[in-house]
């Protein structure tokens, strides 16, 4: 193992620019690495204020440069719901402590003013003109032009008010489809007075909230504009408009420009999975190059290595992470030790992070469950150290065998396969899910950093475990077998066939089941790799344009063309839309992906038989026959329980987690937070 310092030097010349300094207006961080805002809903929580200062400080003390708070309305009618933060009502004691905490943990805070705008999800909303987003059910109000100006006086009020509380600057937060940016966008500002109409018109009210604000700040605190750097909408800025709009913000007395790319309603992923990482370089490169003052880049940078990289070619001085923090708090600390390979990596699934916040509950993160959950975690070390013998090396036991290590026991992993990482490496090879296989790589790293004994190709038995102090079963799921007459007909193969390339598909497949898993065999067959496997051939699919004139930074002429191999019927047993149970906020992706390469969707089917003809059907009263070369099982899964039933006879206490535990709605947010409670429990 080499040696600390050597290591930290060595960490320094591989990553000369993210863990330097910078001068940031009145500001010295310690590193290039900013946390950018985040909606966590902590303040509504119990115990709301101790939540709070451990997630931010456990941030700064892991290295981060600077952090921004979440979104601060500037008026009741400009929260993102009911009970939301607005700098009229906060509590000034609750936020002095707060503020503190994180400045004394080694980070400079700063306070991110948001106005929602048509986004808010209140009775009273308002917006530059009564245009409803497609978000939002509700139909906004149009601000009168005396309000606007009040709003302007509001936005300079507001920053005072956060001042007060200890912050150390203010963010103003002008981009992905807020109020300011509802203002700049002719796509939701309709008006024709002296806040709309002409770009001159539509930008003023961005400049005079800058001008008001730095009033309040000066030159002692730091102003941030989060700026739209590609709107990725109909009738959205142009590059040449957005270009401009930071030219005149630039001369109103922005310190530093943060990039925010798309708005919530576009129908471009900014943020999935299927977003290659630092997809939007380009577009924070021309704002980089047209302005003085340091840019932040933003968007699908998860490694320590692709933000040196953006750092290093001067497309940007500084990166804001937000998921990738909440995948891992040390991100920075263990990139400057040496140990970047053992960064946990944002996978970009939004299961546990935004698909929560659209559910009104706090977010966290799949591959790190402390996250906004810290103090439910213990974090002292056991000082009584036990033998534990790990069964099962997926996700649930991988995870369980690192927390246990680092926790201090002694622990042996039985791995039945030639390697780790069970369904982790089928989700790999679904397109746009790459990132579990950099997720598998930093538990390997982990893994081996914590100490943890790795026996593959070894099937775990009574007589091998029972001498174990503690003995953990994550031997995970087998493809469950449905009842249907035929099943074993030479035509039907399982999604482990596919996804392992045990087997490949013919040219007519039928997939028995609806769920994720149906939809990853299905996107698995369709050519999608193509559409991720790059940042041009992304743009090109989803018709991003290089025309700086073009509103919104999308050529709506673009007709993408999506091959598929296959003729494709994905069908389930329930009736209704095809999809419910995948991700809110990423469902719609691989619908989309499906429908554009012409795959059939069939709910309320009855399976009748699988015979050389196809499956046989019936759909609402009519029987028909899908005729296929191929019939994947989707069905579900069935716990993987024989080494349990044995122990159980054996009278050798265990504890059983992950899919061996329940096989039904399986998937990595559960497994990895059974791995890290059952370590913590031992």
């Amino acid at each position: 193992m080499k040696n600390a310092a050597i290591a930290e030097t060595e960490a320094i010349l591989e990553f000369p620019m993210l863990l330097s300094p910078i001068q940031l207006g009145p500001l010295e961080l310690q590193s290039r690495v900013v946390m950018g805002a985040m909606h966590t809903r902590l303040e509504t929580q119990p115990n709301a204020l101790e939540r709070e200062i451990a997630f931010y400080r456990s941030r700064a003390e892991g290295g981060v440069g600077l952090i921004i708070s979440g979104g601060i309305s500037p008026s009741e009618d400009g929260v993102f719901e009911p009970g939301a933060l607005a700098t009229s009502h906060l509590d000034h004691a609750y936020q002095k402590e707060l503020t503190t905490a994180v400045r004394d943990a080694g980070s400079p805070f700063i306070a991110q003013l948001l106005h929602a705008g048509r986004y808010a999800k209140i009775p009273e909303l308002v917006a530059p003109s009564p245009i409803a987003a497609p978000i939002n059910k509700r139909t906004p109000r149009g601000l009168t032009s005396s309000e606007v100006e009040s709003l302007v006086d509001g936005f300079a009020m507001a920053a005072e008010t956060t001042l007060e509380c200890g912050y150390d600057g203010v963010e103003i937060m002008g981009s992905e489809g807020y109020l300011i940016n509802q203002f700049l966008a002719s796509r939701s500002n309709q008006r024709d007075d002296a806040w709309g109409g002409d770009w001159t018109r539509r930008k003023r009210f961005a400049v005079e909230i800058v001008r008001a604000v730095k009033r309040i700040t000066g030159d002692n605190k730091l102003l941030s504009f989060r700026i739209s750097a590609l709107e990725l909408v109909e009738h959205g800025m142009t590059q040449v408009e957005i270009l401009d709009l930071a030219h005149d913000l630039q001369a109103a007395g922005i310190d530093v420009f943060n990039t925010g790319i798309g708005w919530h309603e576009s129908r471009i992923p900014t943020v999935a999975q299927v977003t290659p990482r630092g997809a939007f370089a380009d577009a924070i490169i021309q704002l980089k190059q047209a302005v003085q003052v340091p840019v932040m880049a933003s968007n699908r940078i998860n490694t320590p290595e692709l933000a040196e990289e953006i750092l290093a070619s001067s497309a940007a001085d500084l990166v804001s992470l937000c998921r990738p923090l909440l995948a891992d708090a040390d991100f920075v600390r263990k990139t400057a030790q040496g140990r970047g390979a053992q960064v946990v990596p944002c996978v970009a699934c939004n299961q546990a992070c935004l698909d929560r916040i659209f559910v009104a509950q706090a977010p966290s993160c799949i591959v790190n469950p402390r996250a906004a959950r810290e103090i439910d975690f213990s974090a002292a070390k056991t000082t009584a150290s036990k033998t534990v013998a790990v069964v099962g090396g997926g996700a649930a036991g991988l995870t369980a065998a690192i927390e246990a290590a680092a926790n201090g026991h002694d622990v042996t992993l039985y791995e039945a396969s030639s390697s780790l990482g069970g369904l982790l490496n089928l989700a790999s090879q679904i397109p746009g899910k790459g990132e579990f296989e950099t997720l598998l790589s930093s538990m390997k790293a982990r893994a081996a950093a914590a100490g943890v004994n790795v026996k593959l190709n070894t099937r775990a038995t009574v007589d091998l475990v029972s001498g174990y102090d503690h003995v953990i079963i994550a031997t995970g799921v087998r493809p469950r077998l449905p009842a249907i007459d035929g099943i074993n007909h030479s035509t039907v193969v399982t999604y482990e066939d596919i996804l392992s390339r045990r087997r490949t598909a013919g040219q007519r497949v039928a997939i028995i089941g609806a769920g994720g898993i149906g939809f990853d065999a299905a996107e698995f067959l369709v050519d999608a790799h193509a559409r991720f496997s790059d940042i041009a051939t992304f743009r090109a699919h989803y018709g991003l344009s290089t025309d700086p004139k073009a509103q919104g930074g999308i050529d709506n002429t673009a007709t993408p063309h999506l091959q598929n191999d296959h003729d494709i019927t994905l069908m389930q047993r329930s009736g209704g839309r095809m999809g419910r149970t995948l991700s809110i906020t990423t469902s719609w992706i691989k619908r989309d992906t499906l429908n554009r390469a012409g795959v059939r969707m069939l709910d309320g089917v009855d399976y009748r038989k699988i015979n050389d003809d196809g499956v046989h059907i019936t759909r609402a009263g009519e029987t028909q026959v899908i005729a296929a070369d191929t019939v994947i099982l989707c069905a579900g899964q069935s716990p993987e329980r024989g080494l349990v039933d044995a122990l159980t006879l054996a009278g050798v206490e265990h504890e059983i987690i992950g899919g061996a535990e329940k096989a039904a709605e399986l998937d990595a947010m559960r497994a990895i937070e059974q791995g890290v409670r059952a370590a913590l429990a031992i």
